[in-house]
């Protein structure tokens, strides 16, 4: 074999080797890709409340922008899946959470600390917010002094004194608790009726 045979061979196995790396190069991109979009999926799921994008992103170790991209394309693939569940954006975080239409089936298995008659107080206030505790106490009886100690307890409710009793109404945080993706009062009302069984 002449020097320039050994030349052009060196040359197509240099060819070979970039194209192979190349090649490669694409595959674990795509490989990459698809891990963190399962890996978002993964935290978000075990976390049990909202996350922001740059919790996400200090939790896996992945840029804010490959972080941003992964939790659309899993929400866009939870819309169109048939499925309980929805990545929902509550305010800048996002929750893996029952579709609206099964939360009547997830809150029978609710958390023992959030018990039926806590839970439906809570909505009472949600819905005829701010509401007077007096007002409050004709609907729920004596039981509702324990109930609003524990709902401010849990950092639901606030309250402020208003004359002889007191103002109640949700806090940043209730939405969070619940997984409400309300946008403005009104259609906290709604979904927190539902809960509550409310009816006008």
């Amino acid at each position: 074999m002449t020097e320039e045979d050994l030349e052009q061979e060196d040359g197509d196995s240099e060819r070979e080797l970039d194209e192979n790396a190349v090649h490669g190069v694409l595959l674990q991109r795509e490989e990459d890709q698809e891990d963190i979009e399962q890996v978002v999926e993964a935290v978000l799921f075990s976390a049990g409340r909202p996350l922001t994008i740059p919790e996400i992103e200090e939790s896996i170790g992945r840029s804010r922008g490959e972080v941003r991209d992964a939790v659309k394309k899993v929400r866009r693939m939870y819309q169109n899946r048939k499925t309980a569940l929805e990545i929902s954006k509550i305010g800048r975080k996002y929750s893996l959470q029952l579709r609206s239409e099964f939360n009547k089936y997830g809150m029978e298995m609710m958390d023992q600390e959030m018990s039926r008659p806590l839970l439906k107080t809570a909505a009472l206030i949600a819905y005829y917010q701010p509401i007077r505790q007096s007002e409050l106490k004709k609907m729920v009886g004596e039981k509702i002094y324990d109930h609003v100690d524990e709902l401010i307890q849990k950092d639901l409710i606030l309250s402020e004194k208003d004359g002889r009793t007191y103002s109640l109404r949700t806090s940043p945080k209730f939405q969070e608790y619940f997984g409400l993706e309300a946008k403005d009062r009104n259609e906290l009302k709604k979904l927190m009726a539902k809960k509550a069984g409310i009816t006008d």
